[in-house]
């Protein structure tokens, strides 16, 4: 195990990592501050959307125990939470209920016991924080609800001093991040405070550089505590972010988009350009449809760099890895490497696959190609009816579409929602999932459907997949925060997303309504997922339906063998395209099949005899 200590933070949306090509203008304070990180310094941001003290700890996604599981004595823990604890507006939600919400004096203490106590077991250094404060004002002055007081006292639904009371009986150091961030809000005023440091859709959320004074606080703080001093730098001279980009998959000759986020304080010299230089494999351009190229400069003065926006396309030539890095310099100096990564694919390989979710009368999916559907589920939602939706994009009219509604639970009766929700509720959720068949890999490439809100405008959801049931590693592909009552809009994704034998791709949406209210519907209709059956992880290829047939090896670079007990079978072998290249009588036993002069790729093999026959997938390497 590496001796090199481990940052970890542990908290909410405020202090979570964001994709900018998603989440263009929102950033967590805890994604900023990686750019204050000097030394011999790793540094893991665990902090997640819409989780508490107890949905942190006790969730299906398991956050808590894939941290506490890498501690070693070396590491740190930050821990900041109570936006999401505070959701029922001081009161528990029981956990039997998947609830998120603690009462500040009874759960959300506990839990932060939990952190501390399960922290220093494994050696390691917890540190508490306190919550950043709401952009909530009255005249020139924070709220007492935006400090995360609750109550009318000072006392008695008081996070952030039930927070400090766990620091101080078990002696934690404690970053009051509240009266902090209070302090600069305040000095720019509501209006200003709002502009800068804020996102434009709540008075919660973090913009670039919000996020970025925000993690300065904090290590500013840290420095005076002496904290980690010897790895942090309070003034940095290029801010970047994300620290580093993971394409993932792309096809050959198509590209994916993404962006960085450069700015720059006390450069020197005073005027100059920062440059931003691609490895192979990657161009880098100024702006989203401009001219892309091997770098790009961005002049600066005064020894300032306001935020800029670098886009960064993969392009991806040959169907291999590419992992290295972008150089960011300035001044003829190289300041700092962004690792940059991704997969190029063969667009060549498999055969096409798609599942479609009618949800214009039922949720009973078509399936075309060799994949499997499960059913839609729905935790903490159920269907209300199929019904028809007034407006839909040019061209569609008269169509029914799947109406969803909260169901009831512990603190909400059926088809209400409740108040304070500003993110997802984990424990909520609309499900559809595909699966490879045995001893095949899956490729999906398409995402389509139409989706809308019923009721009111001030429905909310975001679209999450992962491939693991316990949706941990999940990617966000998109947070639709406004919607138009009794409007469908068309969504689409391009996502390539490789799907191996015995994993399964799940596609989630997570709702949630701006405030209390009742008879609000998240509309789903004609829900599509495709992609490309492209591979075989067996060596082996049994053709079981045609006399126990067996052909290997699977892949391969010239000569494959088959194996069969009947002497009565034509072997016909298919491109992709279903036409047929060669066809070969089989006299029985083994036999060697030379396809050293096919090309590259993925081929059909289609056995046929007087009573039956079976296809199968081989690659040619």
């Amino acid at each position: 195990m590496s001796s090199t200590p481990t940052v970890y933070f542990i908290g909410d949306s405020t202090m979570a990592d964001y994709d900018p090509a998603v989440y263009p203008n929102q950033r967590g304070w805890g994604q900023m501050f990686r750019n204050f990180l000097v030394g011999d310094m790793n540094f893991v941001n665990a902090a997640r959307n819409g989780r508490s003290t107890r949905s942190f700890y006790t969730g299906s996604d398991s956050l808590w125990a894939g941290v506490r599981t890498k501690l070693k004595a070396s590491d740190y823990v930050f821990i900041q939470f109570a936006h999401n604890d505070e959701k029922l507006n001081g009161l528990s939600d029981p956990a039997i209920t998947g609830g998120i919400a603690t009462a500040p004096w009874s759960d959300y203490q506990g839990y932060l016991r939990k952190y501390v106590n399960e922290t220093r077991n494994l050696g390691a250094t917890p540190i508490l924080v306190t919550p950043i404060v709401r952009c909530y004002f009255a005249c020139d002055t924070i709220t007492l609800t935006g400090r995360h007081n609750l109550g009318a006292d000072d006392s008695t639904l008081n996070y952030v001093r039930a927070m400090k009371a766990v620091a101080r009986q078990m002696r934690v150091p404690v970053i009051d991040h509240t009266a902090l961030t209070r302090k600069l809000a305040e000095s720019y005023g509501a209006t200003n405070a709002y502009s800068t440091i804020y996102v434009t859709t709540d008075q919660t959320h973090l913009n670039p550089v919000g996020a970025t004074l925000y993690a300065q606080l904090a290590v500013q703080e840290m420095l005076k505590q002496n904290i980690l001093s010897a790895n942090l730098n309070a003034s940095p001279n290029l801010i970047i972010t994300p620290s580093a980009i993971d394409f993932g998959n792309s096809y050959i000759s198509a590209y994916s988009s993404s962006k960085l986020s450069i700015s720059g304080l006390s450069l020197t010299p005073t005027v100059g350009n920062v440059t931003v230089t691609s490895p192979e494999g990657f161009q880098v351009g100024l702006t989203f449809t401009g001219t892309f190229s091997d770098n790009v400069q961005i002049p600066y003065s005064g020894g300032n760099l306001t935020a800029t926006d670098v886009y960064v396309h993969f392009q991806p030539t040959l169907p291999k890895s590419y992992n290295d890095s972008l150089a960011i310099s300035y001044g003829n100096t190289i300041t700092k490497k962004i690792s940059i990564k991704g997969i190029g694919l063969s667009m060549s390989n498999g055969v096409g696959m798609s599942v479609n979710f009618p949800l214009t009368a039922n949720a009973t999916p078509t399936v075309t190609g060799p994949v499997i559907s499960l059913d839609e589920s729905w935790v903490g939602m159920y269907v209300k009816n199929y019904a028809t939706i007034a407006t839909w994009p040019a061209g569609i009219t008269g169509v029914a579409a799947q109406r969803n509604s909260i169901s009831a639970s512990a603190n909400n009766v059926v088809d209400t929602w409740p108040a304070g929700e500003i993110d997802i509720n984990t424990s909520r959720y609309i499900q559809f999932a595909v699966k490879p068949n045995t001893s095949t890999n899956l490729t999906i490439d398409s995402i389509g459907f139409y989706a809308g809100a019923a009721g009111g405008s001030g429905l909310k959801y975001r679209v999450i997949y992962s491939k693991n049931v316990d949706f941990s590693n999940a990617v966000v592909l998109e947070d639709k925060t406004t919607n138009v009552s009794n409007t469908m809009v068309a969504i689409s994704y391009k996502p390539i997303v490789q799907v191996a034998d015995k994993e399964c791709f799940y596609l989630r949406l997570y709702p949630w309504y701006n405030g209390t209210a009742t008879s609000k519907y998240l509309c789903l209709s004609s829900l599509t997922i495709k992609g490309r059956v492209s591979s075989i992880n067996a060596e082996a290829l049994s053709l079981t339906g045609a006399e126990n047939c067996q052909i290997y090896p699977n892949p391969t670079n010239g000569f494959f063998h088959i194996r069969t007990q009947s002497s009565k079978n034509d072997l016909e072998i298919l491109n992709i395209s279903g036409e047929l290249i060669r066809k070969i009588r089989i006299n029985g036993d083994l036999q060697s099949v030379n396809i050293s002069d096919f090309s590259k790729g993925v081929y059909l093999l289609k056995m046929v005899n007087n009573k039956t026959s079976d296809t199968r997938l081989l690659i040619k390497n």
